[in-house]
């Protein structure tokens, strides 16, 4: 399916223009202003995919936004859906051809929404474009990640932010806790053609066929994204650090 690979983290955090990672762990640089959604980013590159922190800088907008029907599957929905908790919301998977993506999953009976045409703006008005397809089944009992597909050709695009990656830092896997486990890795591997990877009493692992990243999705009491391991080549020892709802797991490479 279109060679889906993890684009990025979606990880809300209240009052981001002050935040800093702890030791500055990742470097945030500057994203911009999605004024349609009234929410505006700080992003961190590393590896293999990119942490966007996302904040929400005009609330009425996003309140009236997320009654659509396609603000309440976009991206920052969440957000007002956990009443404002922070927290990892959701992900995005790439792909070059999100029109055939389109195609593809609506021939499985899969519905859907877009593409949706998206920019942001930074301080010196540059812009950066791309578009959005999401997933509108209402039935998911975590949000499913959404589709994205960069406007700017890879090369280009890749030239442009290899400068500013921290490939010392490389995402490993995502835990994810679900309330019905078998509900949602059904879902997943229908919408997104994943590859079982292994299951046990109480996790199910999954990964797209076209990347090495793992989706160990748990049973729990609640459901949502809980932890994020990444592989960090500069320390000799595993560390785990809680920051503003979510647990980053850190491994020695």
């Amino acid at each position: 399916m279109q060679n889906l690979k993890l684009d990025h983290l979606i990880h809300y955090v209240q009052q981001l223009d002050n935040f800093k990672y702890p030791g500055h762990l990742f470097t945030l640089n500057q994203g911009g202003q999605h004024e349609r959604l009234g929410t505006f980013n700080k992003l961190a590159y590393i590896n293999n995919a990119y942490i966007e922190l996302l904040d929400v800088y005009k609330p009425d907008v996003l309140q009236k936004i997320v009654k659509t029907d396609e603000g309440r599957v976009s991206f920052p929905s969440k957000i007002v859906q956990d009443q404002y908790s922070q927290g990892m919301k959701t992900m995005a998977f790439g792909t070059t051809d999100i029109e055939q993506l389109k195609i593809e999953l609506e021939a499985k009976g899969v519905d859907v929404i877009g593409p949706v045409h998206m920019h942001r703006e930074n301080v010196k008005g540059d812009k950066t474009s791309w578009k959005l397809l999401y997933i509108a089944d209402p039935d998911y009992r975590v949000k499913p990640p959404f589709f994205i597909q960069w406007n700017e050709h890879e090369d280009v695009r890749e030239k442009k932010i290899a400068p500013i990656r921290q490939n010392e830092f490389r995402i490993k896997s995502i835990d994810i806790n679900s309330t019905e486990r078998a509900h949602t890795v059904r879902k997943w591997q229908r919408w997104f053609d994943m590859e079982l990877v292994s299951e046990s009493d109480k996790t199910t692992t999954l990964k797209l066929k076209n990347d090495d990243i793992l989706f160990k999705i748990s049973d729990g009491n609640y459901s949502g994204y809980k932890t994020v391991t990444l592989q960090d080549s500069k320390t000799t020892s595993p560390y785990t650090l809680i920051i503003r709802g979510l647990s980053y797991r850190f491994e020695a490479d």
